[in-house]
């Protein structure tokens, strides 16, 4: 046997988050990819491999490069042979052989996130609020209110805790003005911590909080759920690792940014029909 280590990435808007979920609930990023694993005789369950993974996405969220590890006994294992079994909107690209103990949740330094806030025309946001009030964010902080309350067995759990540490958050204008792109950069996250924090930031933006409210929220003087912003905006951009090596395979990498110029051909597409459906519906 020996510990391997995949960095993969999807396009999650038609599954229900990264984590298998009830069989009721609808297929998921990582029931796609055991079924994969297993059926190239890469693993034969979850528990013989010791399998974990660095993150969960939320339904409807993407990843450029989500980390997942295991232990196998097929010495053959490549991206491009997992990606013959994996649905087009998920590929793996990258693979590591780590210490034998490495653990893909616990020993990632650090993670980042990107998000897309998209604008209207009439919207007039205030970047310079924005990034005053996201230094607040900066630091360790219990982010009990940029998170969904933990379920009751979550909460029970040794390893809960509310108390994050944010390395750094960017806010940026896209080229075209249409949206703001907000990176943010922590050693772990919450369920729904990325958007909710991309919520109250776009609040402080329009005018209608200010920068104390944040403070507020931070230092838990007050007690308020946020509403997240859209998952489809959001996605992992990357797990950090110490001493980790991870080979890309080139063919593979080749292989995905033509599947996904396909996709952003369509989009595109789209995007002018709808456009032009808009257009007419409005007049």
């Amino acid at each position: 046997m020996e510990r391997i280590a995949l960095k993969l990435g999807y396009l999650g808007t038609y599954y229900h988050g990264f984590q298998i979920q009830p069989q009721s609930a609808g297929p998921t990023i990582e029931g796609e990819l055991f079924k994969a694993l297993t059926r190239l005789n890469i693993i034969e369950d979850r528990a013989a491999s010791n399998y974990f993974s660095a993150g969960r996405t939320d339904k409807g969220a993407h990843a450029l490069s989500q980390v997942v590890s295991f232990d196998t006994a097929n010495s053959r294992v490549t991206p491009r042979m997992i990606n013959s079994m994996l649905p087009d909107d998920i590929w793996t690209f990258a693979l590591a052989k780590p210490p034998s103990d490495f653990n893909a949740r616990r020993d990632a330094t650090s993670r980042e996130y990107r998000y897309f806030l998209p604008l209207q025309p009439e919207e007039n946001m205030n970047m310079t609020h924005m990034r005053e009030a996201s230094e607040l964010f900066i630091g360790t902080h219990d982010f009990s209110n940029f998170a969904q309350p933990p379920g009751h067995k979550e909460h029970e759990a040794e390893y809960y805790s509310p108390i994050r540490e944010i390395k750094r958050i960017d806010i940026a204008a896209e080229r075209s003005n249409s949206f703001i792109v907000i990176d943010i950069e922590a050693d772990g996250f919450l369920r729904k911590m990325v958007r909710k924090i991309v919520s109250a930031l776009k609040l402080v933006g329009s005018g209608a909080k200010d920068k104390r409210w944040i403070e507020d929220l931070v230092e838990l003087r007050v007690t308020e759920q946020i509403e997240p912003a859209p998952a489809f905006g959001l996605i992992l951009k990357n797990v950090a690792y110490r001493e980790i090596t991870f080979v890309e395979d080139e063919y593979a990498k080749r292989r995905i940014a033509a599947r996904i110029k396909e996709d952003l051909t369509y989009h595109a597409t789209m995007a002018e029909v709808l456009e032009d459906m808009v257009s007419e519906y409005a007049q």
